[in-house]
Parts: structure tokens; C-alpha cells; sequence
């Protein structure tokens, strides 16, 4: 081999060490920059799983609250608030209050239906307000602490902050019933809703009703007296219906139903419920109910009453 190959085949050797240098310094490089570039992705991973878990986590605490401060439905707080009353009051029928009540916040709650707490709030406001004034009927509030061994801060946690929330329920579900009754007189409407509520109450708690009976020592409900109502129906909606006494049938559709009821000073409307599907205009009727649920100050002479049942004693012409 001659001298110059040999320096070539030097340079040569020297010269792929130096491009081996470059690129393992390059791989270095690029390595490190990848890695300065890729960092901060695992810091705001670790930031972003961070801030995800401190919402659930508030997030559920949220919900635990809440949950806490649903009272529970036939709340044994509000029964015996209720027989307190009773006591004074030398029994009035307490307990079929109490489940009309409870029945109507079950009802309400299957409906999925929660007030806020402003509207809890509101509401409470209002059921403390109806304790400043006296009424004969009822003991005084400070006779009520007396009577209840509570303070009035131990009344407002244990009694009122629970009836407040189902009052504010209540009105929730009001709310609701206007929609699904439409152009429906106001006692008309609420009684369909309490009838609706009571049914749910009875179909799903019956167990925990019995309970309450035995465990207070409170008889069955007594039959109400039942009462009836004869006349000639003058007119038919949706939900209900209106009869007036001492109508001849020559005066059907002779005159308007507003001067008939002002003529016979008398109409009352009922519950459209299990009533023979052939019920027409002009037919005279009996109607069995047991007590009035309601009136209307803007119609004279018009009242509201339940039903048990009903028959037709003449068909109309």
C-alpha cells in the first residue's frame, strides 16, 4: 500500500468517527429535547386528574348534604307535631291529616320533584309565620314549645325545617298539576291530586302505615256519614261536572247555565270520577259524597264537593 492510501484510508477512519460523534450527539440532543418538550404533558396530567377528583369528591359532598336534609316520608317529627295538636284540640282527625300530607310529599317525590334551597328557605319562613298569630284552635306558640319540651331553635330544626321542605314540594307538584289538569277549577283539581297522592301512599307504604297504627295506638278512620245530592247536570268537562237542583227539564238548553244557577240559587260541581260513561247534559242525577272541598267567591251560589258515587235516575230526552 502506497503512502497515499494510507493517509486516505486515515482521514477516512477520522472522518466516520466524527460523523459517529455528530449523530450520537445529535441523538443525545433530541432525546433531551423530546424530553423538555414532553414534561409538562405529565405535570398537567397529574394537575388535571388532581382537579377532576376534588370536583367529584365536592360534587358528592354536595349530594350527601342534600340528601340529608330530605325528611324522610310518615316522619314520625311531624306525626307527633300532629297529635300534640290533636291533644289540644280534643281530636280532630289528626292522623288522616298527617297521611294526607305525607302522601302528597311521597307523591311529589315520585315525580322526581326538589325545591331549592331558597325555596325551602321561603317556605319556612312562611309555616314561622303562621305561628305569630293566635289562634283559638290551636295552642300558642310558646304553649307549643312547652307541649313539644323544645326549644325554639330545637322546633325550627325538628319541625320546621322538614315541613318546610315538604311544603316547598307541595308547591312544586301544584306546579305540575296545573298541566296535567287543565281548565280545572282549583278544588276540583286539588282534590284529584290529594286522591292520587293518597292511593300512591297506600300502595307503597301500607306496611309502614299499619307500623304508625300499632305503634301510636290509632284506631282505623271511621266511615264518614255519606251524603247526596240530587239534580239535573247542566254541564260536563274534562274533570268534572255540575249539577243543579230544581231544573226543569224545558229549561235545559233554554237558558245559559250561569242564569240557571242564579235562578235556583244553587250548583255544585263534582269530581268527574267512576261515573257511568253514558252521563249527558240534562240527566238527573244522585251524587253520594261525604264533605265539600272547596268554594269560588267568583261565582255566587257555586260550590265544590267530593264524590263516592253516582247514578243516574233519568236520562235526558
Amino acid at each position: 500500500m502506497s503512502k497515499m492510501d494510507a493517509r486516505v484510508v486515515r482521514d477516512l477512519s477520522e472522518s466516520k468517527k466524527r460523523v459517529m460523534t455528530n449523530v450520537v450527539q445529535h441523538l443525545q440532543q433530541r432525546h433531551e429535547k423530546k424530553s423538555a418538550k414532553r414534561w409538562p404533558y405529565g405535570v398537567l396530567a397529574m394537575i388535571l386528574s388532581v382537579c377532576i377528583g376534588l370536583f367529584i369528591y365536592q360534587q358528592y359532598n354536595v349530594q350527601q348534604q342534600q340528601a340529608s336534609t330530605i325528611p324522610p316520608v310518615l316522619d314520625e317529627r311531624i306525626l307527633e307535631l300532629y297529635l300534640q295538636l290533636d291533644s289540644f284540640m280534643n281530636g280532630k282527625a289528626s292522623f288522616d291529616n298527617f297521611l294526607y300530607f305525607e302522601s302528597t310529599f311521597a307523591y311529589a317525590q315520585s315525580k322526581k320533584l326538589e325545591p331549592t334551597q331558597e325555596q325551602v328557605d321561603k317556605a319556612l319562613e312562611q309555616f314561622m309565620q303562621e305561628w305569630s298569630y293566635e289562634d283559638d284552635t290551636r295552642p300558642t306558640y310558646d304553649k307549643l314549645l312547652q307541649m313539644l319540651q323544645v326549644t325554639n331553635e330545637g322546633f325550627i330544626e325538628n319541625y320546621g325545617k322538614p315541613i318546610a321542605y315538604k311544603m316547598a314540594t307541595f308547591d312544586l307538584l301544584w306546579e305540575v298539576s296545573q298541566a296535567d289538569y287543565k281548565d280545572v277549577s282549583n278544588p276540583i283539581r286539588t282534590w284529584l291530586v290529594e286522591q292520587a297522592a293518597m292511593k300512591y301512599l297506600e300502595q307503597h307504604y301500607h306496611k309502614d302505615i299499619a307500623s304508625l297504627r300499632e305503634k301510636y295506638k290509632i284506631p282505623e278512620k271511621d266511615s264518614q256519614m255519606k251524603l247526596i245530592r240530587s239534580g239535573t247536570v247542566l254541564a260536563i268537562k274534562e274533570h268534572e261536572f255540575l249539577v243543579v237542583s230544581g231544573v226543569l227539564a224545558s229549561e235545559v238548553g233554554q237558558k245559559s247555565v250561569e242564569e240557571l244557577v242564579q235562578k235556583h240559587s244553587n250548583g255544585t260541581w263534582f269530581p268527574l270520577v267512576d261515573v257511568p260513561q253514558t252521563l249527558s247534559v240534562g240527566d238527573r242525577v244522585e251524587v253520594q259524597y261525604r264533605q265539600s272541598i272547596g268554594n269560588d267567591d267568583t261565582q255566587p251560589f257555586i260550590d265544590y264537593k267530593d264524590i263516592v258515587e253516582m247514578k243516574i235516575v233519568k236520562e235526558f230526552p
